[in-house]
């Protein structure tokens, strides 16, 4: 079959288009920022597609000789470059009116468990008017409500959840009585491959999730036990001490930092994450994998444990890299402006030269750490930030020599910030 999924980039949808390649099914993936993701995934045929700008007009001749269609795109909540109304409801109505129009009759929507206007959150509204807006239509569509989505890679909450377990000593944990039935990534592609053979059921909506309840809190001792970290000792935040994190986390979605710790996470895991998955296994048969089962079915290695310890980690480096190139620019400008001439001066620069180069200076250290912190093209910065350190290592050594063997160190205290840049780099990636 020649398979259309929209938001194939995504956690969710990478892994149905893995697994309906692998069955093979030619897939048609289609997302927003489609070159990483074509270095990812270079055997699928990739398109790119907006959401928030596409009609149906966009889209009838992406789904020219495509035989079924495949609804992954999804966000937390507004923020820089996301649109819940317009990820959940507008895109997805002529995505949908697109498939009606274009004779594409198979439809199949991934929304989420808890989409329920009762929770509070514009999140669950728009999810619940997106599959309203799907089975308005004469198509033959499914609706698939997934519980929380385990995988050996993680994104978005799973990731979290293995930030917070690579914390030594003790865990904070928000609430911890919320319950779970983990479904694997590969237990809700295979329910989606099924949905795809002919004759297969239309017209529903299912939860899909896994056969064994567990809280956050067993949740994540059993993501412990798994890295071998052994155990911990959970602290139980209080919300209202934990509110202004959220808080945070939603600002720093409006410049482009996608974090799991919004406002609309926390409603979600008070409402509903957990589902009720009877439907789906009476009408199917499935026999999806518990969680100690998954996690049981392969051993953690060193990038599981690394990727633990680095959740948390790597993002204070990142602030601390940041923060220390904004107070050198600053402060060559303020406190220490004095200094800093009397040093070009025994360098041997004119004074008009001077001038220059404290602003020049100041001025690129202040836009490195601007950028570093607003997370900017990490991967530049800090290949400039070292670049530039290594010019100012030949240029002091070229004028003022002596300062390799000064007992402040300004020469050789730059070369582990040159490690921290370099690491910070080196793992920038998001998914």
């Amino acid at each position: 079959m020649n398979i259309l999924i929209a938001g194939a980039s995504g956690f969710i949808g990478s892994h149905l288009a893995a697994h309906l390649h692998s069955q093979g099914h030619r897939v048609i993936a289609a997302g927003r920022q489609i070159n990483a993701a074509r270095r990812l995934a270079p055997d699928l045929d990739w398109i790119a597609c907006d959401f928030r700008h596409d009609n149906a007009a966009d889209w009838r001749p992406r789904l020219a000789g495509v035989d079924a269609v495949i609804n992954c795109v999804g966000v937390l909540q507004d923020g820089l470059g996301d649109h819940s109304r317009a990820a959940h409801v507008d895109g997805a109505t002529a995505l949908f009116a697109a498939c009606a129009e274009a004779g594409v009759r198979r439809v199949i929507h991934i929304s989420a468990v808890g989409a329920d206007a009762a929770s509070g959150s514009a999140y669950a509204r728009d999810k619940l008017d997106g599959e309203a807006a799907l089975k308005a239509l004469d198509l033959d569509w499914a609706i698939l409500r997934p519980s929380l989505v385990i995988a050996r890679n993680v994104y978005g909450g799973t990731a979290l959840v293995r930030a917070l377990c690579g914390m030594p000593w003790i865990t904070p944990l928000v609430g911890g009585e919320q319950v779970f039935r983990p479904i694997s990534a590969e237990d809700l592609s295979a329910a989606v491959g099924d949905l795809l053979e002919p004759g297969a059921p239309s017209h529903f909506s299912w939860d899909i999730a896994g056969p064994q309840a567990v809280s956050m809190d067993q949740l994540l001792r059993g993501y412990r036990r798994w890295l071998g970290f052994g155990r911990t000792r959970i602290w139980h935040v209080p919300r209202w001490l934990a509110a202004p994190a959220f808080r945070i986390g939603d600002l720093l979605g409006w410049v482009g930092v996608r974090t799991s710790m919004r406002t609309t996470a926390l409603k979600q895991l008070d409402f509903d994450v957990e589902g009720d998955p009877a439907e789906w296994l009476a009408a199917t048969g499935a026999a999806p994998r518990g969680f100690d089962a998954y996690l049981a079915s392969a051993p953690a290695g060193v990038q599981d444990r690394w990727h633990a310890r680095l959740g948390f980690a790597r993002p204070v480096a990142r602030w601390v890299l940041g923060l220390y190139w904004l107070a050198t620019g600053i402060i060559s400008l303020t406190i220490a402006r004095g200094d800093a001439y009397d040093v070009l001066q025994a360098a041997g620069y004119t004074p008009a030269m001077q001038t220059f180069l404290l602003w020049f200076g100041s001025a690129f250290d202040l836009a490195l750490g601007a950028a570093m912190l607003a997370k900017w093209r990490v991967r530049l910065v800090s290949a400039i930030m070292i670049a530039g350190t290594f010019a100012y290592i030949l240029a002091l050594s070229l004028t003022l020599p002596g300062l390799w063997a000064d007992a402040l160190g300004p020469i050789l205290k730059v070369f582990p910030m040159m490690a921290l840049a370099l690491m910070i780099a080196a793992t920038e990636d998001e998914r």
